[in-house]
Parts: C-alpha cells; sequence; structure tokens
C-alpha cells in the first residue's frame, strides 16, 4: 500500500463532492466558506473546490461522471496534495464506471471521507493507496462554532504529523 506524504503549509487542498451534492446548495453552501477559512487560516492550506463539487444536488446526481471527473483530475494534478469529500451521501457506486485505478495508483494523495465514501475508499484500496476514513468538509471541518477538539487532534496528527503507531483515546 502507497501511503501519501503528510500536509504542510501551502499545499493545495481539492474539495470534491463524490455523493451528495448538499454543499453547493444555497442553504449550505457557507459550510464550504467556513471551513475553507478555517484550513487556509489554521493550517495555511490553499483550498480549492473541483469544479463540479459546488454545483448542487440534482446536477450531481444526474451526473456520476461529472462527480467521478473531479475526482481524476484532482488525482492528476500533481500539485494536489489532499482530497477531501464534502459529505457522504448514498449514490458513489455510480462513479465506478469512470474510474482510472492506474491514474490513483500513479498519483498519490491524502484521500478522506465517510458514510457512502466508503466506496471510494475500496476505490483506493483497490489502487493500492492508504485512504482516512472519517473526517469530511461539512460534518468535521465546517462544525458550528469550531472544529471539535478531538477531531482537530486527529486531523492533526493523522494528516500534518503522522504517527508510526496513532492511539486512540
Amino acid at each position: 500500500m502507497r501511503k501519501p506524504r503528510r500536509l504542510s503549509p501551502g499545499d493545495r487542498v481539492a474539495v470534491v463532492s463524490l455523493s451528495s451534492g448538499i454543499l453547493g446548495e444555497p442553504r449550505f453552501i457557507h459550510k464550504y466558506d467556513l471551513a475553507k477559512e478555517r484550513l487556509e487560516r489554521d493550517y495555511g492550506l490553499r483550498v480549492e473546490a473541483m469544479p463540479n463539487a459546488l454545483r448542487g444536488t440534482d446536477y450531481l446526481y444526474r451526473h456520476p461522471e461529472a462527480r467521478a471527473q473531479d475526482l481524476m483530475d484532482a488525482f492528476r494534478d500533481p500539485g494536489i496534495r489532499a482530497v477531501i469529500c464534502a459529505i457522504g451521501g448514498g449514490d458513489t457506486i455510480r462513479l465506478l464506471p469512470y474510474i482510472d485505478f492506474d491514474v490513483l495508483r500513479d498519483n498519490p494523495k491524502i484521500f478522506t471521507g465517510f458514510s457512502d465514501t466508503t466506496t471510494n475508499h475500496f476505490m483506493m484500496r483497490k489502487a493500492g493507496l492508504v485512504s482516512y476514513y472519517g473526517l469530511s468538509l461539512m460534518c468535521d471541518v465546517a462544525e458550528y462554532v469550531s472544529i471539535n477538539e478531538y477531531t482537530r487532534a486527529m486531523m492533526e496528527r493523522t494528516l500534518f504529523d503522522p504517527q508510526p503507531q496513532l492511539d486512540i483515546p
């Protein structure tokens, strides 16, 4: 299994909506802005939504190929160091016909998400990549008031300062 390198200030991070497109809905777009601000301010990252990530629920449901294209383009881009899923959902399986496993294998990056994103984690495993189950943009990074302290500590110890062994209290 290939493990991607850790994140450092200045790294580019791609946001994708591989399942639900809810992040792009008017009532939730503020969550993208909040998460982007935190990741840029607190960690020095450069956060970019992939072209289809904010196109909304209806469009993304009708276009699994657009969701897959965002994932493939993020992995093809040598300047992107991590891919963070907006949220889970219930529809990622429809991306499978559009996935190029050679692209994933040949361009290891941090990949994180949860719920329906489990399908994407299986894609990463098939490509021989380590991935990180759990952290999502909307539910973790864009938590209201602040990122949960446990979540913040685990995110930092996993993505920014990886340990040979991570003890989970």
